[in-house]
């Protein structure tokens, strides 16, 4: 390990892949792998959103604003847990992901709540819905990500099928997606696209996520388009910069004659 690296605090070999946990300053992190960064925990504000690829992934909460059932796929240190029942103590999250040892990992070193709004499900993200095809989400959080990259049960057109069932006629799903593998992408796109009436893309500046906001509705620019004044309180009220998030929504997805028309006062 270098000089300049943190103090390692857990370290084990998951189904012959290295799993890291490092501090370093205020800030805890789950590495994959070769040092693939997977998850990121501020120890002083546990409920923040750290990393900014799960930045992008709250715009919804402009669509949206408040959910009361949510369901999340890839709970990794379990950053969306934390922050949506700090902000929404009352709503539901349904958590699923494949790997006991993340689940325990993300209890022991990354303050996991529990309680009777949160449900832990060790389980394949598409089995959990095929078995659940009676519940309704207003949000879907997806990101279910190992260190071979995305998983291929979940990034497929019966999970985004299945996604597309379980939503409220108002949910929103926010997924993670990687770039690197540009035919991958674009047969994700694909899918999308049949799955759901509209989808905007973030690109994540300077990483390579691209974040894909889905839904059963046309896009509802008023709303995703606020004034400086409501996009700041926002900001204050979640630790999310909203304004840049606004601003990618309109940049990657509208020409420049749409932009001028919904432009931030």
């Amino acid at each position: 390990m270098s000089k300049n690296a943190g103090q390692l605090v857990y370290s084990d070999y998951w189904n012959d892949h290295l799993v890291e946990i490092e501090d370093k300053g205020d800030l805890r992190s789950l590495y994959f792998g070769d040092r693939s960064l997977q998850s990121r925990m501020s120890l002083s504000n546990p409920q923040a959103l750290i990393l900014s690829y799960t930045c992008h992934m709250a715009l919804p909460l402009l669509i949206n604003p408040s959910p009361r059932n949510i369901l999340v796929v890839g709970i990794g240190a379990g950053s969306f847990i934390r922050f949506f029942h700090h902000h929404f103590a009352d709503c539901r999250i349904d958590a699923v992901d494949y790997s006991p040892q993340l689940i325990e990992a993300a209890k022991d070193y990354f303050h996991l709540p529990e309680n009777k709004n949160i449900f832990l499900y060790c389980a394949d993200g598409r089995s959990f819905l095929q078995d659940s095809s009676s519940k309704e989400y207003d949000l879907i959080l997806i990101d279910a990500f190992d260190d071979q990259g995305m998983a291929p049960t979940v990034y497929s057109e019966l999970f985004f099928s299945l996604c597309a069932d379980s939503l409220r006629p108002d949910g929103v799903i926010s997924c993670n997606l990687w770039s690197d593998d540009r035919a991958r992408l674009q047969e994700i796109k694909t899918i999308l696209a049949d799955c759901f009436t509209s989808c905007l893309y973030l690109p994540v500046p300077d990483r390579g996520n691209i974040i894909a906001v889905a839904m059963p509705f046309a896009t509802p620019w008023p709303r995703i388009c606020l004034k400086k004044k409501a996009a700041a309180a926002l900001t204050r009220q979640y630790g999310v910069n909203f304004h840049q998030l606004i601003e990618g929504a309109r940049r990657n997805n509208l020409s420049l004659s749409e932009r001028l028309a919904t432009w931030l006062r």
